[in-house]
């Protein structure tokens, strides 16, 4: 990692953008490069914050890191300090202006944080102590900028210390709020956490080290930095634990470790050149184990450079990434207010807001219908480059005709497979063998011998009354009803799903409910009753009526039938005498046997007829029921209907009273529209910083960091405001 250059004014104006961003709100929707310092109380939080400041903090962690504190350093030819407070979002319009006037420049010859800190809590509305309904930590943000002739380009945001119990300053209770504070801040994924480990206490016991872990299990973007190492005891098992941890050996972090000694009780007023001498002193004298470990990784006048760089190079790798996540959520955002549309205080207003639902909601439809799917943001991408894309998955069930085909295939199929009531099958398989709703067709003769006698008419013996063909159809297709419900609801459920998705897609949820509710609902009623009532004429053509067909494929299915068994019986016969000597005898017997028997018994005789018939119509008015029930119920009765659903013109013939149940806004419709016009305003700011920055994309990289340079980064880093 190469080292930043602290005279860089590019490096300087990048950072000043990156905070100017960060001031306009913008972490509040993309996460941000920051370097977030965390750490247990007691830990040398506050130490770390004077050395790499110069500015002298509270000593009681309790006392100054009540609330997030960002540390802003820049190098300047002026001298300045300057404190004042972020409010958090949560905030009301009047916190918000409460809070942004609080403000206090510091001398810096002599600054007293401390005074302004206490401020600050006032301001916030903190307190100490377990006081009833008192709060004692904020989301708020504490702001101290920092500048001067040998400032460092840095910004840090220093959290509150992490605890386990409670004192007479805080409550026990507060301890899951601070560590819920402190992960909302680990979890932001262009967070540079540095973890803040105190020599004093066991590596293991210290909650920093477990939610680091927690967030950023492959260590990718923590660095560690170790303190108080003067409290560790020379040649002990502990501080040979923290040696091999400060050289990287032990937990592992891609960023290293680091090590400071900070001032302690006995040298709290030091001068920070007497501690920074102090501090040399104590890495350098001879016999310090701590010569082992790089120069670089020690001491405060090494830290800063460090860090700076750190965050130089986070910021130069996720500009790209950033400008992308604002993209993307202004997409999002012109969505939501899409769907929301223009204030609906009027009448007239609230029907031309229902006026163009409608008319989106009917294209909408239309295309669902149609299978045109050309509208992805609602459809989804079926592929993405060359790969398959996962939304088209998600959205798949808004694609009504690809749904409605798909479905209606599958149905066919289940009548193919699953319509009879039983399967007839061949005397050659084993009876023993027959699965559920299987039989051969000799035992099938036989039940249905019984049929022809108890329906016997005028007709001749060995032939059967026409009326035999009925009732076994009837008895084979009972399943048809079944089958087809089930589809027909699929279908159905499949509209319903689609018609749900567009609405919210184009209007705010309370008006998509209300036009669910009143308009729709009924309408889709009235198609699924037309719906059963045509699958119910359909079915009792079959149930109740009598088979009649034109179709020459009846007869061609009978005599396909015979000669299939025909071909069965010569198959049967010639394989019996292939390879024997073909006497007289043998010739007598392969024509016996392919000629058959004569069959006396006539009932007989007419039920294997009657069956043969049975199942040639079967399979004819199997395909005409098919289509039947995907022509004239599914698509006639509801799928060819479903764009007439709620029309432009429909909108018209509403009362004023309706309209206004309909469309009138509610109190969440303002509210959202509000975040989201404050949302589309920062993004829109920021939007222009960050495009500025990827426009000048060029030279110039060598005046920010090596480091950068070395990744094939290059930039140009203007101020805000120029071209």
């Amino acid at each position: 990692m190469g080292l930043i250059n602290i005279q860089s004014q590019d490096c300087r104006d990048l950072l000043d953008i990156i905070d100017n961003l960060r001031s306009q709100g913008l972490d509040r929707y993309v996460p941000l490069p920051e370097i977030i310092v965390c750490g247990d109380q007691s830990s040398g939080k506050s130490s770390v914050l004077e050395a790499i400041s110069g500015l002298s903090f509270p000593s009681k962690d309790c006392l100054c890191t009540r609330f997030a504190t960002e540390l802003v350093l820049r190098r300047d030819a002026a001298v300045s300090i300057s404190v004042s407070i972020v409010p958090h979002h949560s905030r009301t319009d009047v916190e918000k202006q409460l809070l942004l006037a609080f403000h206090a420049d510091l001398d810096a010859e002599e600054p007293n944080i401390g005074p302004v800190i206490e401020a600050a809590k006032t301001a916030m509305g903190l307190v100490d102590g377990d006081v009833v309904g008192g709060r004692q930590f904020s989301n708020d943000v504490l702001r101290i900028e920092m500048s001067g002739p040998k400032q460092q380009h840095l910004t840090l945001v220093d959290l509150p210390g992490l605890f386990h119990s409670g004192s007479a300053t805080q409550s026990v209770n507060e301890a899951p709020v601070v560590r819920e504070l402190v992960l909302e801040y680990m979890k932001r994924p262009r967070s540079i956490i540095l973890a803040v480990v105190s020599g004093a206490y066991e590596f293991a016991n210290q909650l920093v080290t477990q939610l680091a872990r927690e967030v950023d299990a492959r260590g990718v973007r923590t660095m560690g930095l170790i303190t108080k190492p003067d409290k560790l005891e020379e040649g002990s098992e502990r501080e040979n634990a923290f040696l091999t941890m400060a050289a990287n050996r032990d937990v592992v972090l891609q960023l290293g470790w680091h090590v400071l000694r900070n001032r302690g009780h006995s040298t709290r007023n030091a001068t920070p050149k007497e501690r920074d001498a102090n501090e040399k002193e104590f890495f350098t004298k001879s016999g310090s184990p701590w010569l082992a470990l790089p120069p670089d990784h020690l001491g405060i006048n090494s830290l800063r450079p460090r860090l700076s760089t750190i965050l130089m190079d986070q910021i130069l790798a996720q500009l790209g990434p950033i400008l992308e996540d604002v993209e993307k959520q202004m997409k999002e955002c012109k969505l939501g207010l899409e769907r929301l549309g223009t204030p609906r205080e009027t009448v007239l207003e609230q029907r031309q807001y229902l006026t163009r639902v409608s008319s989106q909601f009917t294209d909408l439809v239309t295309a669902a219908v149609q299978g045109s799917y050309s509208n992805t943001s609602f459809f989804g991408s079926v592929l993405t480059g060359d790969s398959l894309d996962s939304k088209a998955d998600n959205c798949y069930h808004r694609r009504l005709r690809a749904v409605t085909q798909n479905r209606l295939a599958q149905f066919a199929k289940e009548m193919h497979d699953r319509g009879r009531t039983r399967a007839i099958l061949g005397d050659h398989f084993d009876k023993d063998k027959l699965g559920k709703g299987e039989i051969r067709r000799t035992d099938y003769i036989d039940e249905v011998k019984d049929v022809i006698v108890n329906s016997r008419g005028r007709e001749l013996p060995g032939t059967f009354n026409p009326l035999v063909v009925s009732d076994l159809f009837r008895d084979q297709c009972r399943k048809w009803g079944g089958l087809a419900s089930t589809c027909v609801d699929s279908i159905v459920g499949s509209a319903f799903w689609l018609i749900s998705d567009a609405l919210d897609h184009i209007a705010v949820k309370d008006t998509a409910d209300k036009i669910m509710r009143f308009s729709i609902n009924p309408k889709m009623a009235e198609f699924k009753e037309e719906m059963l009532h045509q699958m119910q004429t359909i079915l009792e053509q079959h149930d109740k009526g009598h088979p009649i067909t034109y179709n020459h494929y009846l007869t061609t299915n009978v005599q396909k039938a015979r000669n299939d068994r025909q071909k069965e019986r010569l198959r049967l016969a010639i394989g019996s005498f292939v390879g024997s000597h073909l006497t007289q005898e043998s010739v007598t017997t392969i024509v016996k046997r392919l000629v058959p028997d004569i069959e006396e018994d006539m009932v007989r005789v007419a039920a294997s007829d009657a069956i043969d018939f049975m199942e040639a119509y079967y399979k004819v008015a199997l395909k005409s029921f098919v289509d039947n029930v995907s022509v004239l119920v599914a698509e006639l009765c509801l799928v060819s209907k479903l764009p007439s659903l709620f029309t432009p013109d429909m909108v018209y013939s509403i009362s004023d009273k309706d309209i206004a149940q309909l469309a009138g806004e509610q109190e969440h419709a303002t509210a959202e529209r509000h975040k989201l016009m404050e949302k589309k305003t920062c993004l829109q700011k920021c939007e222009t910083e960050l495009r500025r920055l990827d426009k000048h994309r060029g030279t110039g990289v060598e005046n920010c960091t090596s480091g950068a340079k070395a990744k094939g980064q290059e930039i140009i880093i203007l101020k805000p405001g120029t071209e």
